[in-house]
């Protein structure tokens, strides 16, 4: 499907706008009575169920389960370009089309609603058998906070630098707002005028999910990875700590409002944060990815990382969640071009990025490629400049290619996601993979990050430079520290983090919750970009970009009368 054609297919077949495209869908997201009633049995169905929305295509060509999403997020910021957009599928949340009447939005929305749904229908349906069943309360409740802490990040306005946006924003009241809270006890009624709830309510909210699911996961053995463990609570925790610290350190008057409502009568049934700084924050952040870390997880090895068959496919020792896609769940032709492999592995001969696709290649930013160490092999991820169109590179790489399909591929193409079993030709084989929700990476670079502004910049440049010379350079006795931190500042050393989290995560929807976090610039924009030209942008240091300022769909907003929508970011 080539662009022009794709635009007109949109507007006539409701891919893109939502229009009268969704009658069917029932109002809100709270729980009808009969889905209560229905939630009486089964409650291990309803566990899996929870995983299983995980993996469940969507509504808008953006959908191929969670990660979807998460590859969207990386679209916005210019972390993965496409070497053609003849068949891009992303190429609208590229151009900014998550306005409240487009399916991207909708997406974006419904994924998150609809993990929360299944969590609540798990927690009505345990009751108050909590003891029996406090591994799926733990799941449970470790997903609905996994939910709203994205959506809450995806969903809240922050300044662009547009006039006509922020002003529209301020006019309205939308800073500080991010999503209603919908639980197991909400009503089909209540959730008619739900308002979305400022930031000092839903931080209370996730972390009061988040010290219930530790509780009830306290020595619990999971028997899936797709299951939250007491060392993925741990994550979720640095991640919510982490976006805090940031928050109240680079505006002390979000920490004056989260601390003036601390003893609010309405949210005495919320845990308490018990901070009273940014610093104690960044201390909880620490604390919590080290105790992730030390439930023994342990980085990728060279050799996991470039595995030819469960290269990214499988789960191992690093993955401390994940997303399972078998061979049974994948259940139409819509797979054949709609899942994850589809779009990021470029040695399938199905789907879109594969070879048979007009070079629809995902690569790395030009720019950030050229920043990776040398002594980083991660760089052999993507293909060199100098080994685009040559056969005779192909050996220098880990691929399932042949020499000649290698010299098909074209600078910066990524060679990270492997089809399952290194089945190149099968789409029902070669989808069936398995993607990491959580790795133990990410808690190295959030202890870090948060060790800097608990113990100084020495201390965090320390232990960055530990796990880059432990786990992601090549030393040698000669030179047993190839990777030196050289910033100069907290501000200059969250950029290098965040460099590293870009190579590390690449694909994987992490970066994107840092950059709106902390109001980093980035720029696509710049001679020799390898974004195509439509979707580069740059943004200012202390602003977002536009389309990270996801609206909420419209059939929520005229169904539910207590919405206030973001402004359409389409055209800024």
């Amino acid at each position: 499907m080539k662009r022009n054609i794709k635009y007109i297919f949109a507007a006539v077949g409701c891919s893109l706008l939502l229009t009268s495209c969704l009658d069917t869908v029932t109002p809100t997201e709270g729980l009808t009575q009969s889905q209560v009633e229905s939630s009486k049995s089964g409650i291990e169905g309803l566990n899996n169920a929870i995983a299983k929305q995980m993996i469940k295509l969507g509504y808008s060509d953006i959908s191929c389960g969670y990660a979807g999403i998460s590859l969207a997020t990386d679209v916005i910021v210019g972390q993965v370009p496409i070497a053609t957009p003849s068949w891009d599928y992303y190429m609208y949340v590229s151009e900014g089309y998550v306005g409240g009447n487009y399916a991207y939005s909708y997406d974006f929305w419904k994924y998150h609603y609809d993990i929360i749904k299944r969590a609540n229908l798990l927690l009505t349906a345990v009751g108050t058998d909590t003891t029996a069943y406090a591994g799926y309360m733990g799941n449970a409740l470790a997903y609905r906070a996994f939910a709203y802490m994205n959506a809450a990040r995806l969903f809240e306005y922050k300044a662009t630098g547009s006039t006509t946006l922020d002003s529209y924003a301020t006019k309205n009241g939308l800073y500080g707002l991010t999503v209603p809270i919908i639980t197991q006890n909400t009503t089909e009624k209540e959730s008619q005028n739900n308002p979305r709830v400022p930031f000092y309510v839903m931080d209370r909210f996730i972390l009061t999910d988040l010290n219930r699911a530790e509780r009830f996961l306290n020595g619990y053995a999971r028997d899936n990875e797709t299951d939250a463990n007491e060392a993925v609570v741990y994550g979720l925790k640095a991640r919510f700590w982490l976006e805090l610290g940031s928050r109240f350190d680079y505006n002390s008057s979000d920490l004056k409002k989260q601390l003036a409502h601390e003893d609010d009568d309405s949210l005495k049934t919320y845990d308490k944060l018990g901070i009273t700084t940014a610093t104690q924050c960044f201390a909880n952040a620490a604390k919590y990815a080290r105790m992730a870390i030390n439930q023994g997880y342990t980085p990728m090895s060279k050799t996991d990382w470039y595995n030819e068959i469960t290269g990214f496919n499988t789960v191992n020792k690093s993955w401390m969640w994940a997303m399972k896609i078998g061979t049974d769940d994948i259940d139409d032709d819509d797979w054949a071009w709609k899942s994850f492999v589809s779009y990021m592995s470029s040695e399938t001969e199905f789907g879109i990025a594969g070879m048979q696709s007009d070079e629809a290649y995902r690569e790395i930013d030009r720019s950030l490629y050229e920043k990776i160490d040398p002594s980083d092999w991660r760089r052999y991820t993507w293909v060199a400049p100098g080994d685009a169109g040559q056969a005779d590179s192909v050996g220098h790489y880990s691929t399932l290619l042949t020499a000649s399909n290698f010299a098909n591929l074209p600078a910066y193409a990524g060679l990270k996601y492997k089809p399952a079993g290194g089945n190149m030709t099968d789409y029902k084989s070669g989808s069936a993979v398995s993607i990491p929700l959580m790795r133990v990476e990410e808690m190295y670079f959030i202890e870090a990050e948060a060790t800097a502004f608990t113990e100084g910049l020495k201390a965090g440049q320390k232990l960055l430079e530990n796990f880059m010379n432990t786990y992601r350079c090549t030393t040698t006795a000669a030179n047993p520290t190839p990777y030196k931190c050289t910033s100069t500042s907290v501000w200059d050393f969250e950029d290098e983090v965040i460099r590293e989290k870009e190579i590390e995560f690449w694909g994987e929807g992490v970066v994107y919750y840092d950059l709106k976090r902390l109001r980093k610039g980035f720029s696509t924009e710049y001679d020799g970009s390898n974004t195509y030209t439509y979707y580069q942008q740059s943004v200012a240091n202390g602003y977002v970009a536009p389309a990270m300022n996801i609206c909420i769909p419209n059939y929520e907003v005229q169904n539910n009368k207590g919405i206030v929508n973001n402004p359409d970011p389409q055209g800024e």
